[in-house]
């Protein structure tokens, strides 16, 4: 019977190449711990949506944080471009059916992607999201409208999961056919916010595009950080141009 010896199974085990996923994460990275964070953020941001109004503090937390293209607009008094994102941690607190479904698709599509990009790419996939939700809504809603809700992060979570199920040789037509369904909902139900919905999509579709098409080889992560460096400054432009065409009404 062998015998080993512990310090050089671990000397060995330390030399080791890290297993890494097929788009650059090691393997076992652990728990989707941004997932569980931004899902918690989300919650406590909704009770005080909900509590708020009830303090007697003269606080309105919806009010203060929610978007709408008056606020990176050039003829507005108040220039809080912040908001692109900070609207994305809030929802509808006449709805609670809103925040139950963006938790639950977070929830499960994040569990899915947070893992196999790695938590560092899983975080700027979420905010590009968001932000190309924003910028959506920018252009193609009305300046005084304001929005809430993480559904352009979650719609950005949809289109990752198609490119790198897509890339991984994946069945994707459960996907598409969800992705199908929310949008034809997004345009038929009233009060819900297409434009940040397929802002949201494109933007994650892109980012995951990114993450999954890098050249491979060890400069492979420093591709991908370029092209998800290019789509935010992308979302930066754009925010500029629209910042000077919205028209308010007279």
């Amino acid at each position: 019977m062998g015998v080993h010896c512990p310090e050089c199974v671990e000397e060995a085990r330390r030399r080791r190449p890290a297993q890494r996923t097929q788009f650059g994460t090691p393997v076992g990275s652990g728990r989707p711990t941004v997932t569980y964070t931004v899902i918690a953020l989300c919650v406590v941001m909704y009770l005080l949506q909900l509590a708020s109004p009830r303090l007697g503090l003269g606080l309105d937390v919806t009010g203060a944080l929610a978007y709408a293209p008056a606020y990176t607009s050039d003829w507005f008094p108040s220039f809080e471009p912040w908001r692109m994102l900070t609207a994305a941690v809030l929802h509808s607190p006449s709805s609670a059916m809103h925040i139950l479904f963006n938790m639950m698709a977070l929830l499960f599509v994040g569990r899915v992607i947070e893992p196999a990009v790695g938590a560092a790419r899983y975080v700027a996939l979420l905010l590009l999201s968001a932000f190309g939700g924003s910028v959506a809504v920018l252009f193609l809603t009305d300046p005084l409208t304001p929005t809430v809700g993480a559904s352009g992060a979650v719609f950005g979570l949809f289109g990752a999961l198609f490119i790198l199920s897509r890339a991984s040789g994946a069945e994707t037509g459960g996907i598409v056919a969800l992705v199908a369904v929310n949008m034809v909902v997004s345009f038929l139900v009233p009060n819900i916010s297409w434009q940040g919905h397929l802002g949201g999509l494109v933007a994650g579709a892109l980012c995951a595009l990114v993450i999954a098409r890098a050249p491979r080889g060890k400069s492979r992560r420093l591709w991908q950080w370029a092209g998800i460096t290019g789509i935010a400054l992308v979302l930066i432009a754009l925010t500029a141009v629209g910042s000077t065409m919205v028209a308010f009404p007279v």
